[in-house]
């Protein structure tokens, strides 16, 4: 007996940290500005085009208030460099153009050939640029037009429809700087239309817009750091124990009071940061008014205990796919998403083709609905809804068009708003609830390594310090704090409060990285300057040092002869010993839950002739990791010679493109050498599916290169 369709629906996140310095000083960071002109003018009326596909669309208050603040005439330091003719730019200024105009997906700079160029020139000269040294090779015209392409490449299509930007695109090289201004001012002036395109959607019906506590901090890890070990009991914690409860419920009141002067509502749902949840968590967010928030489906499956990781397809479908709520305790209701279509959207479907690949989303929700098929399930999409896009074609309009137009046809699904699923069905009681959040059930990305220890030490010791001063000071958002006149408390508590943001704790620790890394670690350190300066009080020496040194990773990486038995099995101590090791780390700010693979080993042999790998899955064996996998090597002396080679990943031993492969608990592979002895090895692995299409790169971008050391090696 068949309970109806299946109801899905799709929430998409949208955030950023405050990257303003609250004391009146500069922006550091351009992502607001630039999301804003790809992305958050252009995604509501494309998902609002297919009335019967509605969408929901969360919304961080932080986020807001800086465009709005941008709206106004606010700059960042990139703008302020954009601004200054080429002319003018000293050797620190150009070293900071060549470092950071660059700042795009492969497949934006690809877009335009005459960026494609400069970007080969500057790989050809190395990277990071510095201005003591530096080459002389880019003349001011290529730095003007490296300008406007960085700037074109950020805009999304409704603004490249503009005619001004259409002129420069088509040329596509050889700008004025009058062009350049044209174009930066144009860019301001649709800045303005943002949160009115939002507004837009909202009235339409077929947007439901949700928000965030402001900031975007971990709410379980404000209310309690010890939190962290219900998911991950082992977990290392600092020494101070962060537990501020009314911080957690200053930051919901915040971020509610902020919707609702954007918006002239307050939204009945909220996906609370990272999808954090906690019990006291689930309580702040009642009491606020809250009635429906969101997690991910391990976070429920830890909960409910290990014995419900046997069930079948019809029992997980059952369990999972129903509101709940946390028995004996004040709870909003409960959903749980789908990491794997939610995962699927956000890291694999970019390189299908847009119809393929919304014929297998709705396949796959077609197999959930067979394997329950009496039950009334409700089936949560929850992902970043800005930084996927970059590695789409046309940022991802033509696949959302596409999957809109084939839920549209199905009668089997449903696609309805969040609040609407709410009432769907009774919802379940909870018995209990392990904190975690959307990585891996826990919060080991936020909490644990020592520098992200590092980091809540600081935030704890500073909120100690200045506790006396700021408890009455009123809670104030920081855009009222950079009109002026507020008072030095409620800006010491403004600064301490943007320093709770889960994005400084995310890029602290080896998990994650990127070319800014230095920035967000100081940037942190900079709202915590501005508490104690606020309340003229000394700052602590130990916020004028970086919480992290970060060793640049060496471009070429040295690795010992080796010579692995390439059978698969766990190998002994010595077989790979001398082998470099590349970990996948994500470069944006998105997470997915788990890679396939937990690393990669390579190097090659004392004779020159050969090179090896070594997958290793994070849940092995890699038989069963791999199984329906094919591994494309690309092997070369660089990214222009690099030949690819094909190779099936079946248990056992082969041969195969002149080499051999082993996969058991691991994978081992042997290939020919086809670089000449003594010089570096550059190579890419890509996972394929049965289709061909990619689920996995290591590394992410580029590729990657080694040299092994052989001391008799002739040239």
């Amino acid at each position: 007996m068949s309970a109806g369709p299946l109801r899905v629906f799709f929430l998409w996140h949208f955030h950023q940290p405050w990257y303003a310095d609250l004391a009146g000083g500069a922006t550091h960071l351009p992502w607001v500005r630039l999301h804003a002109l790809k992305d958050y003018a252009d995604l509501p009326a494309l998902l609002a085009e297919e009335p019967r596909v509605p969408h929901a669309c969360n919304l961080v208050p932080s986020l807001l208030d800086q465009v709005e603040v941008l709206a106004l005439g606010g700059s960042d330091l990139f703008l302020d460099v954009a601004r200054t003719p080429a002319a003018e730019w000293d050797g620190e200024t150009v070293a900071f153009a060549l470092n950071n105009f660059f700042s795009a997906h492969a497949r934006m700079i690809q877009a335009f050939p005459r960026y494609a160029e400069l970007h080969s020139r500057l790989q050809q000269e190395g990277t990071p640029v510095a201005a003591s040294g530096l080459k002389r090779t880019f003349s001011r015209q290529d730095l003007t037009d490296l300008v406007v392409l960085f700037h074109l490449a950020w805009s999304g299509h409704s603004l490249r429809s503009d005619p001004l930007l259409a002129k420069l695109k088509k040329r596509g090289h050889g700008f004025s700087e009058a062009e350049k201004t044209a174009l930066l001012d144009r860019q301001r002036e649709f800045l303005g239309d943002v949160i009115p395109a939002w507004r837009r959607a909202a009235a339409s019906g077929v947007v439901e817009l949700t928000t965030s506590p402001y900031h975007h901090p971990i709410l379980p890890l404000l209310v309690d750091s010890y939190s962290a070990r219900e998911a991950s009991p082992d977990v290392p914690l600092p020494h101070a124990r962060f537990a501020r409860p009314e911080d957690a419920r200053v930051q919901l009141e915040m971020g509610l009071s902020s919707f609702e002067r954007h918006f002239g509502f307050r939204p009945g749902g909220m996906w609370p940061p990272e999808g954090s949840i906690s019990a006291p968590a689930l309580a702040l967010m009642a009491g606020a008014g809250v009635r429906w928030t969101a997690s991910d489906e391990e976070v429920l499956l830890r909960s409910l205990g290990a014995g419900v990781r046997q069930f079948g397809e019809g029992d997980k479908a059952r369990t999972v796919f129903r509101p709940w709520t946390l028995a004996g305790s004040p709870s909003p209701v409960l959903f749980f998403r789908d990491r794997t279509l939610s995962d699927r959207i956000g890291f694999s479907y970019a390189t299908w083709e847009a119809e393929a690949a919304a014929a297998d989303f709705v396949r796959r929700l077609h197999a959930i609905r067979n394997a329950a098929a009496d039950e009334a399930l409700v089936v949560p999409v929850i992902l970043d809804g800005e930084n996927a896009w970059e590695t789409y074609p046309e940022n991802g309009a033509p696949f959302l068009r596409a999957l809109a137009r084939t839920l549209a046809a199905e009668r089997e699904i449903e696609v309805v708003r969040p609040s609407d699923a709410v009432g769907s069905a009774e919802p379940r009681p909870l018995a209990r609830l392990v904190s975690g959040s959307w990585v891996n059930g826990n919060f080991r990305t936020w909490i644990g390594a020592p520098a992200k220890n590092r980091a809540w030490e600081l935030l704890a010791s500073a909120r100690e310090t200045l506790a006396p001063e700021i408890a009455a000071a009123p809670a104030l958002p920081p855009p009222e704090i950079l009109k002026g006149g507020a008072p030095p408390p409620a800006v010491a508590k403004a600064a301490l409060f943007a320093a709770e943001a889960s994005d400084w704790f995310w890029w602290f620790g080896d998990d994650h990285t990127s070319a800014h890394d230095a920035v967000f670690d100081a940037l942190f350190r900079s709202h915590l300057v501005t508490a104690f300066r606020a309340l003229g009080r000394a700052v602590p020496p130990e916020l004028e040092q970086p919480v992290e040194h970060r060793a640049s990773p060496p471009s070429v990486v040295s690795t010992s002869p080796i010579s692995p038995h390439i059978d698969g099995a766990p190998p002994d101590f010595f077989e790979w010993l001398g082998a470099g090791r590349h970990v996948p780390r994500p470069r944006g700010t998105m997470a997915r839950g788990t890679y396939v693979l937990r690393d990669v080993l390579f190097g090659g042999d004392a004779s020159g002739e050969r090179v090896f790998f070594c997958l290793r899955a994070s849940r092995p064996p890699a038989e069963t990791a791999l199984a329906g996998l094919r591994l494309r090597v690309l092997l070369g002396a660089d990214e222009a010679s690099a030949v690819a080679r094909d190779l099936d990943l079946l248990p056992g031993r082969s041969r195969q493109a002149d080499g051999e492969v082993g996969v058991g608990r691991i994978a081992e592979i042997a290939l020919p050498r086809t670089v000449e002895a003594g010089q570096p090895v550059a190579f890419r692995l890509l996972l394929l599916d049965a289709g061909g299409h990619e689920v996995e790169a290591i590394p992410a971008d580029g590729f990657l290169r080694f040299e092994t050391s052989r001391a008799d090696w002739s040239a």
